[in-house]
């Protein structure tokens, strides 16, 4: 049962490219994690840029930063 959280930096998101990032999703975790689509759940959560240290990059990013899949290019 997948669940897929992404923070992004606080932008108008129009419902077909939500729509798109939810489809890509759905099918890759499918695919790669053999699961199906009706288990696969994703938040999407804007943050201001203002906001991004203190309530992603330090509570989320920087505790797991060698466990990640995939490092950030930036440190603060």
């Amino acid at each position: 049962m997948p669940h897929v959280v992404i923070h992004y930096f606080d932008t108008a998101l129009p419902a077909a490219a939500r729509e798109r990032i939810q489809q890509s999703l759905v099918q890759l975790l499918q695919q790669e994690l053999s699961c199906r689509a009706g288990a696969v759940s994703i938040d999407l959560q804007p943050v201001t840029p203002a906001q991004w240290q203190q309530q992603v990059y330090q509570p989320l990013i920087e505790p797991r930063i060698t466990a990640l899949l995939r490092q950030p290019d930036y440190r603060y």
